[in-house]
C-alpha cells in the first residue's frame, strides 16, 4: 500500500480540505423538520455522513458535501420537489446560531438583511450574500453560490431552503403576510412551479442569472415590534467571536494539510508552511500564537497520527514511513515515537498486528 492511499484511507480528516462548510443549526433543522413531516430526519444524517454525536454542539459545522447528500437523500426519501421549502417552515431563532437572535432582535427587516450579508459565513461559506438598491422603491437581496469542479457547493434544494427560510423568519418577526416583490432561481423549472408561488405569495422565475429576493423598501424599513439595539449588539459580538474561533480553526486546519502535503519532502519548517500558504511567516507564527499552537505542535500532532496508523494498517517499512513523515533519518523517527508512546515503532506495529 502506498503512501497516499495511507493517508486518504485512514486520514481523511486530516487531508482533505473542505470545499465549504455550513453552520450546524442547519442540517440539525433539517433532520427536525423531516421528523415533523413523518420521515426519520436522525437516519437521513446519518446517511449523508453527519455525526450526530455533535449534533448539541453550537460552534459543529457540517461539510457541504453532507448537506448536499443530505438534500439529495431527503428528495429521494419524501419524493417532494419542494422539500426545501417545507422544510423552511421549521426554522427558527436558534437555526442561525447566535446570529438568529441578532435577527429577531434587529430595528427593522432591512438591518436584519444588513446582519445576514454581513455575517455570511457564519450561515453557510459555499455562497455570498448581497444586498442593494436597485431604486426608490425596493432592494435586491441575492444568494450566489460558489462553484468547485464546475459543481456548485449548495445544491437546489439549500437554495430553497435558505430563501425560504428568510421568508419565514421574516414573516414571524412582522407580519404573516409578508411577501416578496418577487423571486428568481438558477434552477431549472420544477414540475409544479406553483408550490413556489403559493410559498412566497408572489411571481416566482426559473432558469433566472440569479437567486434573489425583490424585496419593497417601505416594508423593510418599518420598525420591528421585536427590535431591541443592546439585545442585537450583545448577539453580534457573540458572531464575531464564533466567526473568530472558525478562522483560527481554518488556519490550523490549512496548516495540517500543507505540512501532510510537504512532509514527503522533508519541508516541514514554518517558513516552508508559510511559503505554500501564501503568506508571511511572522504572520503565520503570530496567527497559530493566537490559537494556542505552534507549527512545532502541529507537526508533532501529524507524525504521531500517521506514524500510529501507517504502522498499524500499512505495509511500509519503518524507513519509508520516516520518511514519508519528513525525518531525515529512521532513527530520528525511532526516538519521537518513543517520546510519543513508550515503545519503539518495531514494538508497537509486533504489538498491533
Amino acid at each position: 500500500m502506498n503512501h497516499g492511499n495511507d493517508q486518504q484511507l485512514q486520514h481523511p480528516q486530516i487531508n482533505s480540505k473542505q470545499s465549504s462548510t455550513v453552520v450546524g443549526g442547519w442540517s440539525v433543522a433539517v433532520g427536525r423538520a423531516l421528523d415533523s413531516l413523518g420521515y426519520h430526519g436522525d437516519e437521513l444524517l446519518r446517511a449523508a455522513g453527519v455525526d450526530l454525536s455533535q449534533k448539541g454542539n453550537n460552534d459543529v459545522r457540517f461539510s457541504a458535501d453532507h448537506t448536499r447528500a443530505l438534500w439529495a437523500l431527503a428528495l429521494t426519501e419524501t419524493g417532494q420537489e419542494d422539500i426545501g421549502l417545507q422544510v423552511a417552515r421549521y426554522v427558527c431563532p436558534t437555526t442561525f446560531h447566535a446570529l438568529g437572535f441578532s435577527l429577531w432582535a434587529s430595528h427593522s427587516l432591512l438591518d436584519a438583511l444588513k446582519r445576514m450579508v454581513r455575517f455570511e459565513v457564519l450561515l453557510n461559506d459555499g455562497c455570498n450574500l448581497s444586498l442593494e438598491k436597485t431604486e426608490p422603491a425596493c432592494f435586491h437581496f441575492t444568494m450566489k453560490v460558489r462553484q468547485t469542479d464546475n459543481r456548485p457547493l449548495v445544491a437546489a434544494e439549500g437554495v430553497d431552503y435558505f430563501l425560504g427560510a428568510v421568508v419565514k423568519m421574516f414573516r414571524d418577526m412582522s407580519d404573516q403576510r409578508f411577501a416578496p416583490q418577487s423571486v428568481s432561481f438558477t434552477r431549472e423549472t420544477p414540475v409544479n412551479p406553483a408550490l413556489w408561488e403559493s410559498y412566497f405569495q408572489c411571481p416566482v422565475c426559473f432558469n433566472a442569472p440569479e437567486n434573489r429576493l425583490v424585496l419593497s423598501a417601505d416594508t423593510l424599513n418599518k420598525e420591528l415590534p421585536t427590535g431591541n439595539t443592546l439585545l442585537a449588539e450583545q448577539n453580534d459580538k457573540l458572531v464575531e467571536d464564533y466567526l473568530q474561533r472558525l478562522q483560527m480553526a481554518d488556519l490550523c486546519g490549512q496548516v495540517r494539510i500543507a505540512l501532510i502535503d510537504l512532509m514527503p519532502l522533508g519541508l516541514t519548517t514554518l517558513e516552508a508552511v508559510a511559503t505554500e500558504l501564501n503568506m508571511v511567516p511572522r504572520t503565520l507564527q503570530y496567527k497559530l500564537t493566537q490559537s494556542g499552537t505552534t507549527i512545532q505542535t502541529l507537526r508533532d500532532q501529524i507524525r504521531e497520527e500517521l506514524a500510529r496508523k501507517y504502522l498499524q494498517y500499512s505495509r511500509q517499512s519503518i524507513t519509508q514511513i520516516a520518511y514519508s513523515l519528513g525525518f531525515s533519518d529512521p532513527a530520528h523517527l525511532n526516538r519521537a515515537f518513543k517520546r510519543w508512546t513508550g515503545e519503539t515503532p518495531t514494538a508497537f506495529r509486533a504489538r498491533h498486528l
